[in-house]
């Protein structure tokens, strides 16, 4: 049952509006039930508003009315609604209640004619006995909602400076710096919650309570942004203007992680909501990604018309006991790939066989830093290796952005994959949003992927799921970064050092709209800093700079990784989960003895033990001529092939370049850990 449909033809909704208590028209209202009730089947000690236990899965109450010409009312607070859940008054159905995790107040129209003079009825059933939900404080006004809550009308129109075309957007509507409340008839061009009205039209037609209001325009973070003041009386009209500030040609925008309500069963966006949102963020590869299901969003999209906005594709997040991967393209009507494993190989394998072509590892991190897939298997940065439980690394990429998951740390998941890197696994980085809802922005974080069409309804999903694989991308959220050689896109791309020489130096292009903040620009060699840079932006203003790097290389095979970090926007148009802004690239490797290949250091490091044995003095012969992160696989190769540590600890205390470089005693310290 698709409820925005029903929601359409039945009611006027408001959305997740903030909690707050009745004002001018508490004393007209009806009071059906004054406490608040738990339906469902378990007991619920997180939700404090109603009893632990359950009280069934239905609620009848009878209140006493007067019959009206006009409209009624109902106001029904209710928390975690994510099943079937249908309202009544006396036996007509009023329509379901909106599908919403928060504890917040929504409002349901009750048709002229339905209530009766003295006794009425009032009756709310679930479908799905198990959907466990807290609803109450039911009241009921005799009169429009349009005037129980004295809503204004507002038109917004969003425009392309330049062409004066209408363009899909986000228009956040702020009272007193809060998201505001809006209501809006249910429309297939919109997805509006607390505060949030995406259009896929550049225009929108909403009620506000009157007021003042500050509204926001956004598309995404290639846009600029445009503001007003509105004062809303009986009726308003705003136009907001935007332009398109960071020049992304050769790249897609993509977001391989993505959800909706319809089939992820869980967040608020039906998948006609996620189709407009992902036009109004400017999403040009959109991979659909509902748990363990090959969701394909074209039959929806093409029955809205919103085709010219972005290329879909059907993916998965296969979700298993031991973390959860995103795998795309798939076939939807194959069966969904394997998720009741806990072998990754076989999970990988799997996705592979159902025609995944790109396979990425989210949120390595998460639900927490030591319960993540990384956690859990003790992953050392250092070498790479698991210290507690056996782990492969079968998958393509790992997510290094998900806008939607806390991580106050940004370098952490980047240590983790720099470790990946030098123990010699081919493991890529992508962005993604993992956006469940409507205002959990989709596309924040995102992959900028090279392609062969600027087209967003023309891109090749094998050739983007193939960059992805090698690398030819960057990571985003808030900033765009490419590392170029003679003006090319090098990123993914195995260079020769010799090249450097010829062609001159690597450089990085940083660009932002101008309502991000890039502050910082730091260069990793193999995962260690050589080169930082502070960056300047000017207040108010686009970003775009080519900043020339100092590296010059260390004589061996290494990879080049450019970070950016920025300010967070800190603006409810574009609401973060996480303080900062951010762009990565992929890694440049850099082929510096001529066999077209790039050594990790890991490589590296077993070629120099192979070729000069492990006596301490081969060893510190070794350590004099790599770089660090190589010198830590030399140290950690030469204790593999001692069977007691305490002979190899005072082999490597001994080494002159453990008593000077970092790396290296972290690694000695390490060694003391338990395993």
């Amino acid at each position: 049952m698709r409820t925005r449909s029903i929601i359409a033809a039945l009611c006027l909704s408001l959305l997740s509006i903030a909690l707050a208590p009745f004002q001018k028209s508490d004393e007209d209202a009806i009071v059906i039930t004054d406490r608040m009730h738990h339906l469902g089947n378990d007991p619920t000690p997180d939700w404090p508003e109603a009893p632990e236990e359950p009280e069934g899965v239905e609620l009848s109450f009878t209140f006493e009315a007067r019959a009206g010409d006009s409209e009624g009312t109902l106001r029904v607070r209710q928390r975690h609604v994510n099943d079937p859940w249908n309202l009544f008054v006396n036996g007509q159905l009023i329509g379901p209640l909106v599908r919403s995790d928060a504890l917040a107040d929504h409002y349901y129209t009750v048709p002229k004619g339905v209530l009766h003079a003295g006794n009425n009825t009032l009756e709310l059933r679930g479908e799905v006995p198990e959907d466990d939900i807290t609803v109450g404080e039911i009241f009921l006004w005799e009169k429009p909602l349009r005037e129980v809550l004295d809503l204004r009308r507002v038109t917004v129109r969003v425009r392309d400076r330049e062409t004066q075309e209408p363009l899909p957007a986000r228009v956040t509507f702020l009272k007193d710096e809060e998201l505001a409340k809006v209501y809006a008839d249910a429309n297939d061009s919109i997805a509006v919650r607390k505060g949030v009205v995406y259009t896929s039209e550049g225009q929108l037609s909403v009620e506000l309570p009157a007021g003042d209001y500050r509204v926001y325009a956004t598309r995404g973070m290639e846009w600029s942004m445009d503001s007003a003041d509105l004062v809303l009386g009986r009726r308003a009209e705003v136009q907001l203007e935007l332009v398109h500030e960071v020049d992304t040609t050769g790249f897609i925008a993509c977001d391989t992680h993505i959800h909706t309500l319809t089939f992820s069963g869980h967040g608020d966006s039906s998948v006609e909501e996620r189709m407009v949102t992902l036009a109004g963020e400017g999403v040009e590869l959109a991979v659909a990604t509902d748990h363990n299901h090959n969701t394909d969003y074209r039959p929806t999209q093409m029955s809205m018309g919103l085709t010219q906005y972005f290329t879909p594709t059907v993916g998965n997040e296969i979700s298993t006991p031991i973390g959860h991967f995103n795998a795309f393209p798939l076939d939807p009507g194959e069966d969904v790939p394997l998720h009741d494993s806990r072998d990754f190989e076989a999970i990988v394998s799997d996705a592979r066989a159902k025609g995944a072509k790109a396979v990425i590892l989210n949120h390595p991190r998460w639900p927490d830093h030591a319960t993540g897939p990384f956690g859990v298997c003790g992953l050392d940065h250092h070498t790479g290796e698991p210290r507690s439980k056996p782990m492969t690394h079968p998958y393509d990429a790992m997510e290094l952005i998900n806008s939607q998951t806390e991580e106050k740390e940004p370098m952490l998941l980047f240590s983790d994959w720099f470790a990946l890197m030098n123990a010699g696994e081919g493991v890529r980085a992508v962005g993604s949003s993992d956006s469940h809802t409507v205002g959990g922005v989709v596309g924040q974080g995102r992959t900028y992927i090279r392609s062969s069409t600027d087209d967003p309804a023309a891109i090749d999903v094998a050739e983007a799921a193939d960059n992805i694989v090698q690398g030819r991308s960057s990571i985003s959220m808030g900033i765009f970064v490419d590392v170029l050689q003679d003006g090319r896109s090098v990123m993914g791309e195995l260079i020769s050092a010799n090249s450097l020489d010829q062609t001159g130096p690597l450089s990085a292009r940083i660009a932002a709209p101008s309502w991000v903040q890039p502050r910082r620009m730091t260069v990793f060699v193999n995962g260690r800093v050589v080169q930082e840079a502070e960056l300047d932006p000017a207040e108010g203003a686009p970003f775009d700079h080519a900043v020339q790097l100092d590296y010059g290389g260390s004589g061996q095979d290494e990879w080049v990784v450019i970070v950016v970090t920025g300010d967070a926007v800190g603006g409810a148009w574009w609401p973060q989960i996480n303080p900062y802004t951010l762009a990565a690239s992929n890694p440049v490797r850099v082929d510096a003895d001529g066999d077209l290949a790039c050594d990790s250091p890991r490589a590296t490091a077993e070629r120099w033990l192979a070729e000069l044995g492990t006596s301490p003095e081969a060893v510190s012969r070794i350590l004099e001529e790599v770089d660090p992160p190589t010198a830590v696989h030399v140290l950690h190769g030469t204790r593999k092939a001692y069977l007691r540590e305490a002979h190899l600890r005072a082999l490597e205390v001994g080494t002159a370049a453990a008593s000077h470089v970092p790396e290296l005693e972290e690694y000695l310290k390490g060694l003391d850990e338990p395993r």
